[in-house]
């Protein structure tokens, strides 16, 4: 009698192979960046080289002023993420504990934001942006930037603040504990998992954006990491493994905040979903 395969095995050799598929161009350009100069690449779509080097990456910090853009790009996304923790946490208590008129009509019309697209919203912003004197400038990116996050971040808040015993809160309250000192003193330390739910999401969103940094930012000692490929196109256009290995530069902060927060990432989402 043939063995029938596991619906666990299944999907498990299902994701692998995306997992692979995934990966691909992910190796592809590592193989480039890695390349020693004047190489090409021997076969299996750029995947197969001869030898290691990082020359490329030596030339694209000599071309180009990477820290300098990194610096902005941390700038923009890391107040963005406090912008919205802070933001998104306040509205979300407000929304699990307190109960007023067109308060549900309120939530789910912020709700519906999230299906908004940015390319939708880039003249908008742009004309905002005009208005009040932010093209160019850092609050030109990361005011729209926390608008954006905080619709996603107020549903893992909500639905986390809503399983929290409203116990603890009674009990601060005997003690004149005020409702904002509830709310920073209770109810955010024991919400650490969906913060880091909203960290690593806003962290991604934020520091990945290119068409709103596109055309936000005109200044070049401005502009975020992920314009540097753009800028810096036609000296690295000769030379595609410089180019390569800024693509590469631009990935890893990512990477690395993804690894590092991926269990609290999966804790927070699952405590959410299953006290909410």
């Amino acid at each position: 009698m043939p063995l029938t395969p596991s619906p666990r095995t299944i999907k498990t050799a299902v994701l692998t192979v995306l997992a692979g598929i995934w990966l691909v161009p992910v190796l592809m350009m590592l193989a480039v960046a890695l390349m020693p100069p004047g190489q090409r690449a021997a076969g299996f779509g750029g995947l197969a080289i001869k030898g290691v080097s990082l020359a490329s990456f030596g030339t694209a910090f000599d071309r180009a002023p990477i820290l300098l853009h990194f610096v902005n790009s941390l700038i923009i996304t890391v107040t963005s993420v406090v912008l919205v923790v802070v933001i998104s946490s306040l509205a979300a208590y407000a929304f699990a504990r307190t109960r007023f008129r067109g308060g549900e009509s309120l939530f789910y019309g912020l709700l519906a934001t999230l299906m908004l697209p940015i390319p939708a919203l880039i003249v908008p912003i742009f004309q905002l942006n005009k208005t009040f004197g932010l093209l160019d400038t850092y609050w030109g990116l990361i005011l729209p930037y926390t608008a954006l996050g905080v619709p996603f971040a107020v549903i893992i808040y909500r639905s986390f603040f809503s399983a929290i015993p409203q116990e603890l809160e009674e009990a601060a309250k005997i003690d004149g504990c005020s409702t904002f000192g509830i709310w920073l003193r209770i109810i955010m330390p024991l919400s650490w998992p969906a913060t880091s739910v909203v960290v690593i999401f806003q962290f991604m969103t934020s520091f990945n954006e290119f068409i709103l940094a596109l055309v936000t930012m005109d200044s070049n000692s401005l502009k975020p990491l992920t314009l540097v490929p753009l800028i810096y196109a036609g000296p690295f256009m000769a030379q595609p493994g410089p180019m390569f290995a800024t693509l590469t530069l631009i990935t890893i902060p990512v990477v690395v905040v993804y690894l590092l927060m991926q269990r609290f990432m999966i804790g927070g989402l699952t405590a959410g979903a299953v006290k909410g």
